[in-house]
This record gives C-alpha cells, structure tokens and sequence, in this order.
C-alpha cells in the first residue's frame, strides 16, 4: 500500500483543501502516515500570503525536496503557491510537481501516475467533494473559494480567483457525516463567507446555509463561521445575529478591518469605512450578549503615514476588539500595492511591536474578567504541553485545562477560570457533564 504524507500550511481554507485531499486518498485505499520518512509519497500544501511565508515555504520545499530524491520519492507541492509562483518552485524543486488549489480533487491521480515535474495548476475546481475526513472532533468544511472583491495587497486573488461554491445540501450532507463519527466543532470556511452563494444562488446563501445544517443534522455540535469582510456582512447582518443566537452555533465572528484609516482603506481598495467596521462591531455586541469579535490588522500598507497608524490604535482600543491578528505588509508579486511606494522596514517593525503592546493589553484585559467564574466548555483540542487539552466557552474563548485528551475530547465540563493571559484562560476542570 502506498503511503502518503501531508504537511499542511496557511488559513481554514488550506486546512480544508488537506481535508479534502486525505478523504480521497483514503477512499481511494491509500495509507496516511505521520512523518514524511515513512512515506512514499510527500505532499506540501503550501501558503504564500506573506514574503516571509514564502521565505519559509521555499525552505522547506528544498529540504523535503533534497529528502526526496535521495530515497526516490514523489514530492507533490499543493496550495497557492503552487498556483501563484510556480517558477519559483520549480527553480527550487524541478522534479517537484505542482498541484493548485482548483486541481486538488486530482490528488488520487496526481500521487498515482503524475511524472516529475509535471503542473496541475490549470482550470477551475468545481468542487465535486466535501471533506469527510477527520482526525479528531474537529473539522474544517471550506464551502466557497475565491472572492468578489480586489485588495491591492492581495496574492491569495491570483491563487484563487474565481469565486465557485458548494451548494447547500452537498454541505449538509457532509456536516451530517462528520457528525455521525463524533465530530463536535465544524469549521464552516471560504476566502469570504459574506459571498458565499452569489455564483450560485446571485446573493449570499451563508445564513440559509448554517439554518438548514441547524435544522436537518441531528446532534450535540457546534458550527465556527469562518470570516467575513465588513462590507459583505452589512447586508446579511440581521440574519446573521439570529443564526448566531442558536446553540449550535459560537457567539464568534472574524471580521477582518485590516486598517483603522480611511485613505489606507481607499488604497487597499477595501470597500467599506472605519466607520461601518464600527457600526457593525457595536451592534452585534448589543444584539449577542458576549460575542467575541477578532479581526486582522496589516501595518505599514503603502500610504499608512503616522496619522493613519494613530487611527488603527484608537480604533481598536475604543471598540477593545478581543483578538487581533496583526501582520506587517510585504510586497507580494502581481499586487498593486507592489508598485507602489514602500514604508522602511524599521518603521513597519516598530508599528508592529507597539500595536501588539496595545493588543496584549487590551485581550489580558478582557480575558482577565472571566477569571474566579464557572464555565461551560466544549474539549476540542489538545493543548500544547502534554498532558493539557482545549476547552472552548459558547463565544469560543479557549481554556487550557490539564487533562488526557483520549478521555476529554469531544467532552463537555464545567470549569473554573483560575488564570488569563492576553491569548487565552487557564482552569480547572470541575467535573464532566454527561
């Protein structure tokens, strides 16, 4: 039996490609292995979405590339990078084949009879499978690729441009599978969930989507809505709260505003204000009692001067957003932004260590409120020290708690909040509920 190792990089949507890849590669009698020398067969589901993203995805394809042909192995390098710097791939690796995103559904092919350095990077994917794999209680279902919109500092648009998405009850046929095996958090996923549907339905389906799952899977789970860009979410708003008002659902939202300034907005060619970001935020902290709010930060974007970076603190300081994802701007090959001119290394460094000080302070802030209170948790994860696990509250706050995960995953327990730190809680399992 031939044996197939995967190494995943990037977003939820990555995450789910892999998904998708191990359920064929399974269906199709294949064997899964965990370290890439026990392998036959050695894929690279890549990311590309920064400079130094591809600084290490670079080195990593050499070194499972030079590991490679050494033992007379087939290395398959998948995920954007694949689709949107192929050349420089095969500079590196040119015996390495390329599998894009829209080609994933080949993966069975690819790993049977693909030849060195052959491409899989042309076409459109149209999704003719779901992932129904999974290795624990949690699984990310992507259900829509691609975009509607042209960010100037954006490479994901060349990976994956064209907006395709999977219908309705291909989802809730798949959500219903996982569930059957045990599966408690589904991770519903796209580049951006707010147009979800428009190539399909000609508006966007995701609260439709997220009611039938409701509706016609049976079972104790929970959905995670992946992002949403503001400018979307604004004509859906309504639906949205009252499907996040459900149990089956985290009071959690990921809306990424990328810039607390207007004019760093209007070059991004993001296609919303500070201020709409604003409106949404405080209303959907009126209408859902606890909601946790992330979203993503780019500093030092071209034109981003002094003024426009005093405008991202505040905004995030007056809203006390509860996670921020924070990453410095770099070039990225076919952007706009590319060409323009850039903000000194030095200056974007400096930003960034400050806006994570004022981060820091504001999630230790927030997070420190819970601590001394009971809670609920759902155990999903295991933790990063041995022996601890992952408990998330109804707003999908994580709470370390010591314990073996083969006895707590998939379970619910009442916890005490001992400790917070900026990230996360710290408690104590109390007892489990049945």
């Amino acid at each position: 039996m031939t044996r197939v190792y995967i190494e995943t990089y990037g977003c939820a949507l990555n995450r789910g490609d892999t998904g998708l890849m191990k359920s064929l590669l399974v269906r199709a009698g294949y064997e899964l292995v965990e370290d890439p020398e026990d392998a036959d067969v050695i894929i690279l589901n890549t990311c590309v979405v920064r400079y130094d993203t591809e600084v290490r995805m670079l080195k990593r394809i050499n070194a499972l590339y030079q590991a490679a042909l050494k033992k007379g192995k087939k290395l398959i390098v998948a995920g954007c990078m694949a689709k949107a710097l192929p050349f420089t791939i095969h500079a590196t690796a040119p015996k390495a084949i390329l599998l894009s995103p829209q080609n994933i559904h080949r993966v069975v092919e690819v790993v049977r009879s693909a030849a060195p350095g052959e491409k899989f990077i042309d076409g459109t994917k149209a999704y003719p499978g779901i992932p129904t794999y999974s290795e624990g209680v949690r699984a990310t279902i992507p259900v829509s690729e691609g975009c509607l919109d042209n960010c100037s500092f954006c490479i994901v648009k060349i990976a994956r441009r064209d907006l395709k998405s999977i219908p309705i009850e291909k989802v809730v046929a798949a959500v219903s599978q996982l569930v059957k095996r045990g599966v408690v958090e589904i991770e519903i996923t796209g580049q951006d969930l707010g147009v979800y549907g428009y190539d399909i339905y000609g508006r966007s389906a995701l609260t439709d989507l997220i009611e039938t799952i409701i509706s016609k899977v049976e079972g104790d789970y929970v959905i995670r809505i992946g992002q949403i860009n503001p400018q979307w979410l604004s004509k859906f708003l309504d639906e949205l709260v009252n499907v996040l008002k459900d149990r089956h659902v985290y009071k959690y939202l990921h809306i990424p505003v990328q810039s607390g300034d207007n004019k760093v907005l209007k070059v991004m060619n993001r296609r919303y204000s500070v201020e709409e970001f604003e409106d949404i935020v405080m209303y959907l902290r009126r209408k859902i009692t606890g909601i946790q709010i992330a979203t993503d930060i780019i500093v030092g974007h071209p034109r981003e001067d002094e003024k426009a970076f005093t405008n991202t603190i505040e905004l995030l300081t007056r809203l006390e957003i509860d996670r921020v994802h924070i990453a410095r701007y770099s070039p990225r090959p076919f952007t706009s932004a590319a060409s323009m001119p850039q903000i000194p290394d030095p200056i974007k460094k400096q930003r960034s260590r400050k806006l994570e000080q004022i981060y820091e302070a504001v999630g230790l802030s927030l997070n420190s409120e819970y601590v001394g209170s009971l809670a609920e948790v759902l155990i999903t994860e295991r933790g990063l020290r041995p022996k601890t696990v992952v408990g998330r509250l109804y707003n999908y706050r994580p709470v370390v708690l010591r314990g073996e995960a083969s006895k707590l995953l998939g379970k619910k327990a009442i916890v005490e909040v001992k400790k917070a730190t900026f990230f996360d809680l710290r408690g104590e399992l109390l007892k489990l509920l049945d």
